[in-house]
């Protein structure tokens, strides 16, 4: 079987094309999270895996017949504690506030403190070669997680003895060009752990060089193209991605635009943003909705009081495919509506980083906010006015999406690799 190990929204995003033609084309596969916490059941891609008759299951799940009773019982109590945490979660604006806010987090940090236990009990590298073992492995599938994550190590410790390769695979797109992208002043991470992998795998050169550049052996990269944004898979999504925007007269006669932030320490102007933001909502003619990076409490507290429409629950591929026009500050989420040829405006005054499409100049790079009011006007006569040419977004495409200037058949090739890897 070939084994895939999948944590966050990210990661299955980016793994679930491979593992879908996989299947498709007849190779056992099977797909495990590693993440306790993750919601497996409610993830729109995963219940589609499923569906198609793919094993979608948590790793501690499966495969626990020698681990006993006590495992079973902590396990269940942990998923447990997860899951009604999750339940909680959706219960806002109560009168009890307050104490579900505690709830929660006792019910998080209980989860945790009994994954905590049962990974130095029960997970260790004979649990995991008999995993490998029981499920017939081939090869092991991970995104670039680091060895040190949950029981990554151990399943590379015990993949090594059984010489079963282990491939790290994208998770996401990178798109910036300087080496210092956060506020630490240093690079986002260096790479010399996933050396414990015998194959990475990225988009393009780009990502390649900035791999090998913090300490990443280049004889181990191989540029593969992006899975998650090749025609193949983007039309499959489509048929598969929940929906939620309701359409209105209101909405029709107005130009539609959704603003995608980026997380606040990618240097990100606060200040300027928050003004961006103000004047968008007193903007006539358009409608805004602003889609957050809310993963932590600190990054939500910048939206509380945004005079726009908040747009979280909504999947970004549906509102690109809802919007006139898409605003970007520094995210690989461009790719989305330039593939679907809508107009792009780059808000760069609104952080410090270079990205790969500015130099391709594959958008509408905007300088200030008089500049970003100027555009929004043009493209209120007509949203053909944009001063960036076609070519140069189907060469930002073709570089980032295939891996270079000549398309390829990217899922074919990842599965041909990944079968090729368990044959050699």
């Amino acid at each position: 079987m070939y084994l895939f190990f999948v944590r966050a929204f990210n990661d299955i995003d980016h793994l679930t094309p491979i593992v879908w033609k996989m299947s498709q084309d007849n190779y056992p596969v099977g797909v495990y999270c590693l993440d306790p916490e993750y919601d497996i059941q409610n993830d729109y891609r995963l219940k589609f895996l499923k569906n198609i008759g793919i094993k979608v299951d948590f790793l501690y799940n499966s495969f626990d017949e020698k681990l006993g009773i006590l495992h079973r019982i902590l396990r269940d109590l942990m998923l447990k504690s997860y899951a009604i945490h999750r339940r909680l979660e959706t219960k806002t604006g109560s009168f009890y506030a307050a104490l579900l806010i505690t709830q929660r987090q006792f019910l998080r940090r209980m989860g945790w403190y009994l994954y905590k236990f049962m990974r130095y009990k029960f997970y260790n590298t004979n649990w995991a070669k008999h995993i490998l073992e029981q499920s017939g492995a081939k090869v092991l599938c991970f995104d670039w997680i680091r060895p040190r994550q949950f029981v990554v190590n151990q399943l590379l410790m015990a993949a090594d003895d059984m010489s079963i390769p282990a491939l790290a695979l994208p998770h996401g797109v990178y798109v910036y060009t300087n080496d210092f992208i956060t506020i630490e002043s240093r690079p986002l991470q260096t790479f010399e752990k996933l050396n414990r992998y015998d194959h990475v795998i990225v988009q393009n050169e780009l990502y390649k060089q900035t791999m090998a550049k913090f300490g990443l052996d280049s004889r181990k990269i191989l540029i593969m193209g992006s899975a998650r944004y090749c025609s193949e898979w983007m039309e499959q999504n489509k048929k598969i991605l929940p929906r939620k925007i309701r359409s209105n007269a209101a909405s029709a006669a107005k130009l539609k635009v959704v603003f995608m932030t980026t997380k606040a320490r990618y240097r990100i102007h606060i200040e300027r943003m928050i003004k961006t933001f103000e004047m968008l909502s007193r903007f006539e003619g358009i409608e805004v909705l602003i889609k957050p990076h809310t993963r932590t409490t600190k990054e939500a507290a910048l939206y509380e009081n945004v005079p726009l429409s908040d747009a979280s629950d909504v999947s970004s591929v549906e509102l690109c495919e809802w919007a006139d026009i898409v605003m970007v500050i520094g995210s690989s989420i461009i790719i989305e509506p330039l593939i679907q040829g809508k107009p792009v405006l780059y808000l760069k005054y609104l952080h410090e980083n270079t990205t790969q499409y500015e130099d391709f100049g594959a958008c509408w790079i905007i300088h200030s906010e008089d500049e970003l009011q100027k555009a929004l006007s043009l493209l209120l006569v007509s949203k053909l006015n944009v001063p960036y040419s076609e070519e140069n977004v189907n060469r930002f495409l073709s570089d980032i999406v295939y891996g270079g200037p000549q398309k390829r058949d990217v899922l074919q090739d990842y599965e041909q690799f990944i079968v090729n890897c368990a044959a050699n």
